[in-house]
């Protein structure tokens, strides 16, 4: 996700203000088609045939507790927390927020189509660059502009652009924020939500149409944005026209680390370099300019992805070949290499 991210920093380029909204919505589309292809919509509706409400509506990194209940956990950053608060009686659900946009509005949509939640508990560690708790802090507080921009936010790019202004407002109505940002303790924050489930008033009053919504928000994005349906591929240029050279990439299991080799148009070896993590390679080339074609860079981006979930998972990687399980013996080989 991170290497997805910089390289759409790359084609889409951010704003004077240092914003880029275009590759937040492409990350909302991308959740979109995420969700069609684990058949979200299919498993909702099978729900509803049998009476079985059809919640949670948006996928998301959260673990379900009892949907009936009132207390909605977020534990930031703490993903390790979100487990073990959802069975704590009292929690309909725990899940963790990364960004103060498409996060914050996966939290409202989830929230406004159960009406049983009244209280949303923050806990956990803060990120301290895009600041998720201080945008739903200001958001409760202090609302959101015409352009449904978090009022108050610090965070990057805090605006709901997928929601309707009702829906945002539905959500600032129901729920009571609880902030405990910082807090890691399982005991003492399982004590603050019996004490929030025993001022529970009850279910809220509204009923927010999920349906209507839907159909609304698309609406809007066609609306505001103007898509242009493109088709995906395309053709590569032949790195050998990359003037600035080529890349082997290689795994070392002894040093647990990869390693990428540039060379030259003409092959003479150039530079070297080692580490674990893709996105941390792929960065340091772009640092020392040793990529002059976009099509390139993803190449490299995809490669070293591969690279660094074979080095995660032990498995066998090929420059330019499919992941696939390593035999015992292929393991050995590789750290001989």
């Amino acid at each position: 996700m991170h290497i997805l991210m910089g390289f759409l920093g790359k084609l889409m380029p951010a704003s004077e203000t240092g914003e880029n909204s275009q590759a937040v919505s492409m990350m909302y589309l991308l959740d979109v088609g995420k969700d069609l292809l684990q058949a979200g919509p299919l498993r909702r509706l099978g729900q509803k045939s049998v009476g079985k409400p059809a919640w949670p509506v948006t996928p998301g990194s959260y673990v379900l507790g009892n949907p009936s209940a009132a207390v909605a956990v977020c534990t930031l950053t703490s993903g390790e927390l979100m487990e073990s608060l959802a069975h704590v009686p009292g929690v309909a659900i725990a899940g963790r927020v990364a960004t103060p946009n498409l996060g914050i509005e996966k939290i409202i949509r989830n929230v406004t189509t159960n009406r049983a939640i009244r209280f949303l508990l923050l806990c956990g560690k803060e990120s301290p660059i895009f600041q998720p708790a201080q945008a739903l802090c200001a958001l409760l507080s202090e609302g959101v502009t015409p352009d449904k921009r978090i009022i108050g936010a610090q965070g990057h790019l805090p605006v709901l652009k997928n929601l309707s202004s009702a829906q945002i407002a539905a959500f600032c109505r129901q729920v009571e924020l609880v902030d405990c940002t910082g807090t890691t303790d399982l005991v003492a924050l399982a004590e603050h939500i019996q004490t929030l489930v025993q001022r529970n008033p009850g279910p809220f009053a509204e009923q927010w149409n999920q349906d209507k919504e839907q159909i609304h928000t698309q609406t809007n994005a066609q609306q505001d944005e103007h898509f242009i349906r493109l088709k995906p591929g395309g053709k590569r240029e032949p790195l050998a026209y990359d003037a600035k050279g080529f890349f082997i990439i290689t795994l070392s299991r002894e040093s647990n680390e990869i390693i990428v080799r540039h060379y030259l148009p003409d092959n003479i070896p150039a530079h070297e370099m080692r580490g674990r993590l893709a996105e941390s390679l792929l960065l340091g080339l772009l640092r020392e300019n040793l990529i002059s074609q976009l099509s390139h860079a993803g190449y490299l981006g995809s490669e070293l992805a591969k690279a660094e979930a074979a080095l995660r998972f032990g498995w066998h990687y090929e420059q330019d070949r499919p992941l696939r399980p390593a035999k015992p013996d292929s393991v050995v080989k590789e750290t001989a290499q």
